[in-house]
């Protein structure tokens, strides 16, 4: 295995971590308002970066979204990334009588 120089090998990496996330929160039908994204550099040293929403994530795609953008600040790098990790937080039990989220009119 090699370090990672670059985004697209590194958003290669990263997505079947989105994918499990999401299918272990959806299948326990769990919602989340913060994701962060954990990257550990070659030297062992690591950083995270996280990013809370106002409301829970309502979708796979605005979850992926959100990480690819949390990923993309951290590019060009310095330093090889030996690991990339994705934590979901801030859960909470969906629940089939609350109320639909209110839209945001800015984001």
């Amino acid at each position: 295995m090699t370090d990672i120089h670059s985004f697209d090998p590194a958003w290669e990496g990263i997505r079947p971590l989105i994918e499990k996330v999401w299918g272990y929160c959806d299948a326990n039908d769990i919602s989340a308002k913060t994701v962060t994204l954990k990257v550990k550099y070659a030297n062992f040293t690591q950083i995270t970066r996280s990013k809370t929403t106002a409301m829970p994530f309502g979708s796979f795609f605005d979850l992926e979204d959100t990480v690819k953008s949390l990923l993309e600040a951290i590019f060009p790098v310095s330093r090889g990334i030996r690991l990339l990790g994705v934590t979901l937080s801030s859960l909470e039990r969906k629940s089939a009588e609350r109320e639909p989220p209110q839209l945001l009119l800015f984001t």
